[in-house]
């Protein structure tokens, strides 16, 4: 009589993937669709549960460049 291999104790089986299986989220990024246990996109490589971080507009960064040039030009204009 032949003898059968043990089970495979590493995959899921087969009522957690009936029960399971289904589970999905949307990237919050660009909206693909993934399984629930995943932590980054496969599509974009977003780090799913963290927020996008928000840049400084162009125009915020530029604005204060000038006014700390302008206000560091003051003070050595002064000083003579």
């Amino acid at each position: 009589m032949p003898r059968r291999p043990p089970p495979d104790d590493d995959g899921p089986i087969a009522s957690d993937l009936e029960k399971f299986g289904g589970v999905t989220q949307s990237c919050e990024s660009c909206g693909t669709t993934l399984h629930d246990d995943v932590e980054i996109c496969w599509k974009c490589g977003h780090a799913l549960g963290t927020h996008p971080v928000k840049q400084v507009p162009m125009w915020v960064l530029i604005t204060a460049g000038v006014l700390l040039a302008v206000f560091v030009l003051g003070m050595v204009l002064r000083a003579f």
